[in-house]
């Protein structure tokens, strides 16, 4: 028998019966190859992007605690007038556990430095920046800075540079 004829020999309520399991089945099949697949993405997206919106949040408020401070600390005759960036910051880096992050030390003149960080502990960077800034007089000129794959650890590209005391 030809399916056709299968169909019309049933009865009404088993015709109605095969229709609706049909539409069932088709829906199913719509929902696990489409739609489900969809808004796992979306989840997913929605997630990566509340990730990424912390990150950024972070940042803003690092910016704003160290952006707009003034100057303070020593004066120029308290650190060694002979101590080159490159020393500098190979030596603090060293003494604040940072040592093993710096990828790249690239000296900009006298008074200026790129330096390139990565897979670094954002804190434990901030903390530095902070005391080379007091310490140090020694301010970020330029940043740019990329979430790791692991929380609280970033990849940098920094430029620092002299500030007037």
């Amino acid at each position: 028998m030809k399916l056709p004829a299968w169909f019309l020999e049933l009865a009404a309520r088993e015709r109605l019966l095969v229709i609706c399991a049909a539409a069932l089945g088709v829906f199913a099949l719509v929902w696990m190859l489409a739609l489900a697949p969809l808004l796992a993405g979306q989840r997913q997206a929605r997630t990566e992007l509340a990730e990424q919106r912390e990150v950024l949040a972070d940042i803003e408020r690092v910016a704003a605690r160290f952006g707009s401070q003034p100057m303070a600390g020593q004066q120029a005759a308290d650190r060694p007038a002979a101590e080159s960036l490159v020393v500098l910051v190979d030596r603090t880096t060293r003494a604040a556990g940072l040592g093993g992050h710096l990828k790249r030390n690239e000296p900009e003149g006298d008074a200026g430095i790129r330096l390139r960080f990565e897979d670094v502990p954002f804190d434990g960077l901030v903390d530095w920046l902070a005391g080379l800034q007091s310490a140090q007089a020694v301010g970020v000129v330029a940043a740019t800075v990329d979430p790791g794959q692991v929380p609280g650890r970033v990849t940098v590209n920094l430029q620092l540079g002299r500030t007037a005391r």
